[in-house]
């Protein structure tokens, strides 16, 4: 997967997704910063947009800035060329055992870009438009902003901004204190957001109308910044797209042995933080990268040994109590709230096994050894007990077969584990607690295009809507691009509107349940195809597995009582 997004990615850079000059002048904005020019491109269908890329909304993450939260960058002197777009942030290829180069991207990489059907002061839409924001995905780990554009979304009256953010241990190593208390990568998604906040008018956007969306990790983060008080205010609508703060990739547990280990690697102290700081500071970026190694024992999994963490409480900590207790106590944001999964979330990372039956001969053969990475739940059951869970897992959902036998049921395991459970969790809990609307869509098309064709995953070998499909019929995937397929184009439109509505505040289509009216049961819109006839509002009284996975006990997503409150 990682080699041809980066062919993607190369293909971005080269042509700048599907830019066509047209204007002798380009297009320009004026904003605090200084005056930026930035270039003509085309949606699908042929409207002329303007597209800012690579605008710095942060000094560079280096130096002295290494493991601190990131701050304003300083205005520059003449014109800003906004035509190039940015380097992925530095990170470990998720195939890092397929490559003899897995350090890829740059430290300095804290930029954003705008897109927007305004081509001139005089031209395009009138008055201040939608705001959507995209938040990437990629575990908290890979990839970034570059291969999502706007060719689909933009044939409508709305500006989008995609942004990278910092990734893996220089975006979520944390000592647990005040020197590196962590959530680095988060603090510049916020900062990213008070840039959009402040400057979006100046490209034709409305700063009282901004949609936060994101895909998996970038899902997780949407859900994040609905708990953090730092970003209070800074957005008017959430949707999830694939990701939750429940996932239990998305909470790391252990950062600070984690973080201790790579400090230690590299010839650091690992008993004072800010010894360790001031010696991490002086290591080369790529070899603080490379150690990620160290907590992956098998192929990329765990796929996410670093994201983010609980602070230490302080004016500027981002997460500094448990998710579910920010949830059941209403402090976090009472917005309208839009999740979406796909039928067959667990192809991610179940491709990858049912790829190459040497790999799935592997984990039929040491099943109880790679699971708890796999499934990541090594921290967060008991040590002696990881055997007995191991073994539970695979008996509910695949009893005594094979993978190679039992490949739905397998998937399935992954999607509930890793997807369905912790979403669904989360997602009834804002129904419960909070007064504005939550809805969930459920995306179950595999259209002439599929994200599981990264994975060399044909059709025949498995007929599914992998994790991620469903935001490439709304942002643009230079890695699966849908226009080839009139259908699929047509779904995407219909996607669109869908997203629009929300945006809008108007009724959503179908009788599409609020999440709210089925409690304890989940109700769904479910997406089926591009004919609207077949969408299906759905009821489900255990669609991940919830009890299933309850009884296992781990310790994840427990609320802190009164009585422990006290006990503390």
């Amino acid at each position: 997967m990682s080699k041809l997004i980066q062919q993607s990615v190369a293909i971005f850079l080269g042509i700048v997704l599907t830019i066509v000059v047209v204007y002798a002048q380009q297009p320009t904005a004026q904003i605090g910063q200084g005056t930026l020019t930035g270039l003509y491109m085309k949606t699908v269908n042929g409207r002329l947009i303007s597209a800012f890329l690579g605008i710095p909304y942060a000094k560079p993450p280096i130096g002295r800035h290494r493991f601190k939260q990131s701050i304003a960058p300083e205005p520059w002197v003449g014109v800003y060329n906004a035509t190039v777009a940015p380097d992925m942030c530095l990170q470990y290829s998720q195939m890092s055992y397929l490559t003899e180069t897995p350090v890829i991207g740059s430290e300095d990489c804290l930029y954003l870009n705008v897109f927007t059907p305004k081509v001139s002061p005089s031209t395009g839409p009138t008055g201040l438009l939608d705001v959507v924001v995209y938040i990437h995905g990629g575990a908290f780990m890979f990839f970034g902003s570059q291969p999502y554009g706007p060719e689909y979304l933009l044939d409508r009256d709305v500006i989008l901004v995609t942004f990278n953010y910092r990734l893996g241990v220089l975006g979520f190593l944390s000592t647990e204190d005040n020197h590196i208390p962590g959530n680095n990568g988060l603090k510049d998604q916020n900062l990213a957001l008070k840039w959009i906040k402040k400057n979006i008018a100046a490209f034709g956007g409305n700063p009282n109308s901004i949609t936060l969306t994101g895909l998996s990790a970038g899902g997780a983060s949407v859900h994040y910044h609905m708990l953090s008080p730092l970003s209070q205010g800074l957005f008017h609508r959430a949707v999830s797209m694939g990701g939750s703060s429940f996932c239990p990739w998305a909470q790391v547990e252990s950062v600070k042995e984690k973080s201790l280990k790579i400090a230690h690697h590299l010839g650091c102290p690992t008993n004072d933080s800010l010894l360790i700081l001031k010696c991490l500071r002086d290591r080369p970026a790529s070899s603080i990268v490379a150690a990620t190694s160290l907590l992956q024992p098998w192929m990329y999994f765990p796929f996410s040994p670093f994201a983010p963490s609980i602070e230490p409480a302080g004016p500027n900590a981002f997460l500094s109590e448990k998710p579910i207790d920010i949830i059941t106590k209403g402090t976090a944001a009472d917005v309208p709230y839009l999740v979406t999964i796909n039928s067959d979330e667990g192809l991610y990372p179940g491709a990858d096994i049912l790829n190459d039956p040497k790999v799935m001969d592997e984990v039929d053969t040491n099943w109880n050894q790679h699971m708890p990475f796999i499934l990541d739940y090594n921290y967060t059951a008991p040590a002696a007990q990881l055997d007995a869970i191991s073994g539970k897992i695979r008996e509910f959902y695949m009893g005594n077969s094979k993978i190679i036998d039992a490949k739905r049921p397998f998937i399935k395991m992954l999607g509930d584990r890793l997807f369905y459970d912790p979403i669904l969790k989360s997602t009834k809990l804002h129904a419960q607690h909070y007064t504005s609307p939550v809805y969930a869509l459920l995306f179950s098309h595999r259209g002439s295009r599929s994200t599981a064709e990264l994975f060399g995953l044909t059709r025949e070998t498995y007929d599914g809507t992998m994790h991620g499909t469903d935001s490439c019929y709304i942002f643009r995937a230079t890695y699966s691009p849908i226009e080839g397929d009139p259908n699929d184009l047509l779904l995407s439109k219909r996607l669109i509107d869908y997203l629009i509505t929300f945006i809008k505040g108007a009724p959503m289509p179908k009788g599409w349940p609020n999440v709210k009216l089925n409690l304890p049961n989940f109700g769904f819109l479910e997406i089926q195809s591009a004919n609207e006839q077949t969408d299906t509002v759905k009821i489900e009284a255990d669609y991940g597995n919830e009890k299933f996975w309850d009884s296992l006990n781990l310790k994840e997503n427990i609320a802190v009582s009164t009585t422990t409150r006290d006990e503390l």
